[in-house]
């Protein structure tokens, strides 16, 4: 039992090295197929890992089946994930669901292996951005935007796309740091968390600046809060506590850029208007992945410099999908909220107000999924990037890991054999 035992952390941290590989290695253009490639080769094994797993814990035939059929899709679909040569086609979702079932159905200790590398990640965008600007001697956030744009933007896309990623990996690193035993590794993922913080900065998004603090702080008073007030207590506390974080990113984040989100509005607005209600077809079904006529009809909001995209989720998938597309948006957004209130209901513990001690997974979970609806309100955050895509399905499905009450006998009895 102890082999298998090792045997699987050797093998989850062998195919989750790939992660920072693909990430180092996606920021220029250059390397951009072999990044994918290890994108690829990560999915691909983590679907086997799961089937095998499947298959030996004596799963019914039509379980694994459906994951095989999965990982099926994921091969005819090799040269348009590797090659990306429909960036905006089907693949995106495919990718995100993929993510979704992997991350509801790994546990605990499974992402928190996932997390470590996940943070690792922040590592080689730091040595990349570091080295450029120290050969520019300058080391200004200024330079670091235009950096990005001169060198990573035709891999990567809009630098929303590494905003999202830094996003992601912040919050993991912190939550490590938090769950970490020795000081040691504390002090290596909170130097990662700031590290992370440093590469959010410097991409000026100001969502992705506000969403890393807010994410942190709100799941962690929430829960601390739930079983030292009375409902209506913790309602009023928590609506306090949200005004003062609203108040303080209008007054150090939103403010300076008011006129710039007024136009991402009207952009909303406009690829709504274009996408899905040109038509009685288009209600239903939206414009499709070709957005060139949206693009065309929305020049006038932003001329010469059109973003290409919504810059927000909700508007994207309702002009690019009509009202289908929202419903599954819907359906999807359903589940996660479903997902988190069942960890949240069946949380009865009375936390400590430190988080080194006191870090539950219904916090973290809690805290990777509003980072997640920060970012898809800020920008089309599924879009260009399919790093990002697969850590979408995955934070989504953080939020539908089985509880330990939930888990199979089998894998309940294998559990307390770790510990």
């Amino acid at each position: 039992m102890k082999l298998n035992l090792i045997e699987k952390y050797v093998s989850n941290n062998l195919i989750n090295c790939l992660l920072p590989l693909a990430v180092g290695l996606q920021l220029s253009k250059d390397n951009r197929e072999l990044s994918l490639l290890a994108f690829f080769t990560w999915i691909v094994l983590q679907l086997s890992a799961r089937i095998v797993a499947l298959i030996s814990n004596g799963s019914t035939r039509e379980t694994w089946l459906s994951w095989t059929a999965i990982l099926g899709l994921i091969l005819f679909n090799a040269r348009n994930i590797i090659l990306r040569d429909n960036y905006r086609g089907s693949t995106i979702f495919l990718l995100i669901g993929v993510g979704l079932l992997l991350g509801s159905q790994f546990d605990q200790k499974q992402w928190r292996n996932l997390s470590t590398w996940l943070s690792i990640s922040i590592i080689p965008i730091a040595l990349f951005f570091a080295i450029q600007l120290g050969i520019q001697e300058d080391w200004s956030f200024k330079s670091f935007y235009g950096t990005y744009y001169a060198l990573t933007q035709p891999s990567m896309g809009s630098i929303n796309r590494l905003a999202t990623l830094a996003t992601f990996s912040t919050i993991a690193s912190w939550y490590n740091a938090t769950l970490a035993n020795k000081i040691w590794s504390k002090c290596c993922y909170l130097l990662l968390a700031a590290i992370g913080y440093w590469i959010t900065l410097g991409t000026d998004s100001r969502m992705a600046i506000a969403a890393i603090p807010v994410a942190i702080a709100i799941p962690w008073l929430g829960l601390r809060l739930a079983h030292r007030l009375s409902r209506k207590q913790l309602i009023f506390s928590l609506f306090t506590a949200v005004s003062l974080f609203a108040l303080g990113a209008w007054e150090l984040v939103i403010k300076a850029g008011l006129n710039s989100d007024h136009m991402r509005l009207r952009m909303a607005n406009c690829w709504i208007r274009q996408g899905m209600f040109r038509s009685l077809k288009r209600i239903w079904f939206g414009s499709g992945f070709d957005t060139s006529s949206i693009r065309e009809a929305c020049h006038y909001v932003r001329p010469g410099q059109s973003f290409g995209h919504a810059h927000n989720t909700f508007a994207q998938i309702a002009g690019n999908h009509g009202l289908l597309g929202l419903i599954v948006l819907f359906a999807f957004t359903t589940l996660i909220v479903h997902g988190l209130w069942r960890q949240l209901h069946h949380f009865e513990q009375r936390l400590d107000w430190s988080p080194w001690s006191s870090t539950v997974w219904a916090e973290i979970s809690l805290g990777l999924n509003l980072a997640l609806l920060f970012c898809a309100l800020s920008t089309t955050v599924q879009e260009f990037s399919p790093v990002n895509q697969l850590l979408i399905g995955l934070v989504g499905g953080s939020a539908c890991v089985a509880l330990p009450t939930e888990k199979p006998p089998h894998q309940g009895m294998l559990e307390n054999q770790t510990k």
